[in-house]
């Protein structure tokens, strides 16, 4: 999967004093120095991220809504209907190997005269190739746009009037994964609604070129401390990030699953599955495993008793110290109390909330329990 990304803000950032950690092959901003107010932000207010770890597979042609509909797990065309998402909607979806397990996943964005398929950038490529491979007759076109448009994001409870303003124009709130094009600081964007911290999540799409333009003035305009310090925009980076999506319980794609996992197994399944929508690529496992609720195990929310934190690839054990999981993701949650709290797989009869487990955690075996997700209700 390793594919060199380039990032066109990188020198701003480290112009800024940013500090950076890999996300394989890329590198992304960790903190901009101030974890624990860029946490705030996202809480309180609004922060902008960065987000070269993101990619665009961009789908246009008469045919593209059914034949997406054929290879994706969620519903983007009626087959009787004969009609698909409008422009402004989205799905969740999956795109999976013959034998049922993820391939890749993706946020499905419909702007009317071509389609976004907004994912990993490193799955980009892999996903247009596999995608080539059933285009026949259908004019359908694909385009990797890794190296072309950029990803950023606005994240907390003020990003919508921070857009507004930015704007100049009354942006109403979008549905989940709905979007819309607008201009800022004289460039197109495209912005879509997702919510993966547990707060409103407007996330930009913008041609690489103007990208430093969008994100300079932004902070510019809304960067600049205001009375008793306090900014309606402020830069984060990752580490603010991973801990507020981790309260959300949201998984993310190459962390806390990968190409060994099934559907059923994610957490995700009323939101990326359609069960009415007939066939599509590896749909007969999942519906076999549906019909018969058979998964062996689920990522879950797990809360330590106390605030030791375990770290990622941790094994969960039961009372008998058999082994039954292990931790994915991990953070103290600052809103939670400090809480220790997970996202990690258990197996099934270890799914039900309440359910107590132990996990290595600073040195020792320490009791958690099986907790309902998201950790942080909106």
């Amino acid at each position: 999967m390793t594919r060199a990304i380039p990032n066109p803000l990188h020198q701003l950032h480290e112009t800024a004093g940013a500090e950076f950690q890999p996300y394989d092959a890329v590198q992304i901003v960790s903190t901009f120095g101030e974890p624990e107010a860029e946490y705030a932000a996202i809480r309180k207010s609004a922060a902008i991220l960065d987000e070269p770890q993101r990619g665009v597979l961009e789908v246009t042609g008469a045919d593209r809504l059914p034949l997406l509909n054929n290879l994706l797990t969620n519903q983007i065309w009626d087959k009787d209907a004969k009609t698909g998402l409008k422009a402004g909607e989205g799905v969740y979806a999956f795109f999976l190997q013959r034998n049922g397990r993820i391939a890749a996943d993706m946020n499905v964005i419909e702007r009317g005269d071509r389609t976004l398929l907004e994912m990993d950038a490193r799955l980009v490529e892999p996903v247009r190739s596999a995608f080539a491979k059933y285009i026949f007759t259908e004019q359908v076109k694909l385009t990797d746009r890794v190296g072309s448009l950029h990803a950023m994001s606005l994240q907390g409870p003020g990003a919508l009037e921070v857009l507004r303003q930015a704007a100049g124009i009354e942006l109403p709130p979008l549905a989940p994964l709905g979007s819309t094009v607008v201009r800022l600081f004289d460039a197109e964007i495209a912005i879509w609604r997702d919510d993966p911290a547990a707060v409103p999540g407007y996330h930009l799409i913008c041609d690489v070129a103007t990208a430093e333009r969008v994100w300079t003035g932004l902070l510019a305009q809304f960067g600049q401390s205001q009375e008793l310090g306090k900014r309606s925009l402020r830069p984060a980076g990752w580490a603010a990030f991973n801990a507020t999506r981790i309260e959300g319980g949201r998984p993310i794609f190459g962390i806390d699953f990968d190409a060994s996992v099934l559907p059923h197994e994610t957490g995700q399944l009323s939101r990326a599955v359609s069960f009415t929508k007939g066939c599509y690529l590896g749909q007969e496992i999942v519906a076999r495993m549906h019909a018969r609720g058979q998964f062996a195990r689920q990522l879950v929310g797990i809360k330590m008793a106390d605030d030791a934190l375990p770290i990622a690839g941790a094994t969960v054990y039961d009372d008998s110290d058999n082994q039954i999981g292990g931790i994915t993701s991990s953070t103290v949650s600052p809103i939670l109390s400090n809480g220790a709290i997970c996202l990690g797989y258990v197996k099934k009869p270890f799914t039900p909330v309440g359910t107590i487990v132990t996990v290595p955690a600073e040195g020792r075996t320490r009791k958690a329990s099986v907790v309902e997700l998201p950790f942080l209700k909106t």
